[in-house]
């Protein structure tokens, strides 16, 4: 443990080193190192083996290799269903607390037939190859589209020619850690898992994921539970040389910008300030400096739910200054290998039918919907006095100068030092003319050449807020703000077009949810709704903290056969955990 601190100090130290600006968060570090640990990331999905119409489920566990315990260096992962053809399905944000993370993807009819790589890594990872990453192996299939199935050379062959990897299905773990009250169930029954911790050396304190799904006859890739996995990790780090070259850094403390300012006139680009905002969220407000390369960074430790990001130099002549903003670089995935897939036709049956049952399963999906967790969000703002002027109470004038020249209290208009109009606004103890110029948001977007909102069309803005504290944001200082909220959001073309400031999109980190669990317990009106959920449960992000057995109770659906309980985790002592058990529902 005391090795993987030392480590994060020296990322820290090396940061500042190379003067990438990180001192204003906080980081403290004056110890010495060599090297510094890579990390690896085991998934835990629900399946190998799914349908298009169907969700894919995962769970992560971002291990420190050092260590061989979870990792608490990045605070990002970034998952992707990538195809044989090289597609890119989807790419998820996922946060880490504590190396751990999930989510969860609904697979559209647009996706083909085939074989795929579910693949897992932190920004950190990408200094090393793609041995480090999480890789599973996903077969999909599409009853929808005709199949077009392509070779490991990308060549295109007949659904005939293709060979299916031979795999033994698992058999039931030799342990008694999952217990069942008996070895089948009726349809609609309820089902209680009790987790035993008596054959264990050591109390199952930790965290894991457990998944119960209907156990298809269809072929699928075999799995890597992760004992196998947590086994053949291989221990390494990358030297403090290498370090410096690194083109992906850690990301310590959040999901990481990274840009730099370009002076057209050869003016100086250090120690300028850099603001981010986001749109309709003033929660994650950020303004950074920059170093003597004029490049800058910025941390986001906190949701957010935009795909519009907006950066702007602060306080300079924009015309001066060009912003470029590095792009989050995507892994070269040209090395990976992808198996062949073949449909049976002793298939054929089980593909009629599940397919069915999908369909049914989406059409009542409203009523089995899972819950988004939606975090409080709480802004620098919401602490201070404010006034608030909702416009439709008041005559509307053209523009917004006219507007807050008529009825808004202690906001005037004045001159900065290069002639410029600017808003000011009168603070509680001293006049308006401070020299300070205020902080004003449009729509949640920072807005610091207050020239460009004179003469802003007041007719579109729904609302006004005024307040009058000192706010220190970074290294720069407000005397106010002013907050404005238009009717039907922001229309960014013409300050686009102006160079008033940069948009970058992006997508947002994946929200956190409650997954459905269906009750028959006489709580709910659910008898006369058709049932045939294959995934009965799934629970990725169990905590269990006390030594008594652990008990999870769910309910069968209307589909027969054979069901697996799958648990994977990781004990508080570092124990790796990987157990499955099959039942009967007749």
């Amino acid at each position: 443990m005391r090795r993987f601190k030392l480590n994060i100090a020296i990322i820290c130290l090396l940061l500042f080193q190379i003067e990438i600006g990180f001192s204003q968060d906080g980081y403290v570090s004056d110890l010495n190192s060599e090297s510094v640990s890579t990390e690896s990331i085991y998934i835990h999905s629900n399946t190998s083996m799914l349908f298009a119409g169907e969700y894919l489920y995962y769970s992560l566990y971002c291990f420190n290799t050092e260590t061989k315990n979870l990792s608490d260096l990045s605070k990002m992962a970034y998952v992707e269903l990538i195809s044989s053809s090289g597609v890119r399905v989807f790419r998820h944000k996922i946060r880490l607390e504590r190396g751990r993370g999930y989510s969860d993807f609904f697979l559209p009819v647009e996706v083909e037939t085939g074989n795929y790589k579910l693949i897992a890594y932190t920004n950190w990872m990408q200094n090393s190859d793609l041995n480090q990453f999480g890789i599973s192996n996903i077969n999909i299939i599409n009853p929808y589209k005709a199949v077009k199935a392509q070779n490991q050379r990308n060549e295109t062959v007949s659904k005939d020619s293709l060979l299916m990897t031979n795999v033994v299905l698992e058999k039931d773990s030799d342990n008694n850690l999952i217990q069942l009250e008996k070895p089948s169930y009726d349809t609609r029954e309820r089902v209680k898992i009790s987790i035993n911790t008596s054959d264990l050396s050591k109390a199952l304190k930790g965290t894991f994921s457990v998944s119960v799904k209907h156990k298809s006859r269809i072929t699928s890739p075999q799995r890597t539970d992760l004992k196998d996995y947590y086994e053949k990790m291989e221990a390494k780090s990358i030297q403090l040389s290498e370090l410096k070259q690194a083109n992906h850094l850690p990301e310590l403390r959040g999901e990481l910008y990274e840009g730099e300012i370009k002076a057209l006139n050869g003016g100086q680009v250090q120690d300028l300030n850099v603001a981010i905002s986001f749109a309709n969220d003033r929660s994650l407000f950020r303004i950074a400096r920059t170093n003597r390369d004029g490049k800058f960074y910025f941390n986001l430790d906190e949701f957010y739910y935009t795909e519009d990001l907006f950066f702007q130099v602060i306080g300079e002549d924009l015309q001066d200054y060009k912003i470029e903003l590095k792009s989050k670089l995507k892994p070269v995935i040209n090395t990976l290998n992808f198996e062949t897939f073949e449909l049976k036709p002793e298939w054929e049956a089980d593909i009629i039918n599940q397919s069915v049952y999908n369909q049914i399963e989406n059409a009542y999906f409203e009523f089995r919907s899972d819950s988004l967790y939606i975090p409080n969000k709480t802004d620098f703002l919401s602490e201070g006095m404010f006034e608030y002027y909702n416009l439709d109470d008041y005559n509307r004038f053209n523009t917004l100068k006219e507007t807050i020249q008529e009825f808004v209290s202690k906001v005037s208009i004045g001159r900065d030092e290069n002639q410029d109009r600017t808003f000011q606004i009168q603070g509680f103890d001293y006049d308006t003319s401070t020299g300070t110029k205020p902080l004003v948001l449009l729509d949640g977007i920072f807005v610091d050449d207050h020239e460009q909102l004179m003469d802003y069309n007041a007719k579109t803005i729904k609302d006004i807020t005024v307040y009058r504290d000192q706010y220190v944001i970074g290294l720069s200082l407000f005397q106010g703000a002013l907050v404005i909220n238009s009717i039907n959001g922001l229309d960014k073309n013409e300050f686009l077009q102006n160079g008033f400031f940069n948009q970058l999109k992006t997508i947002p980190p994946q929200l956190q949810k409650t997954y459905f669990s269906q009750k028959y317990d006489g709580s709910g009106n659910n008898n006369r709704m058709p049932d045939y959920r294959q995934q009965l449960l799934w629970l990725p992000s169990l905590e269990i903290s006390e030594v008594e057995d652990q008990i999870i109770e769910f309910y069968t659906s209307d589909v027969k056969g054979l069901f697996e309980i799958r648990l994977e985790g990781f004990t508080d002592e570092g124990q790796p955990i990987s157990f499955n058990k099959t039942f009967e529902v007749n």
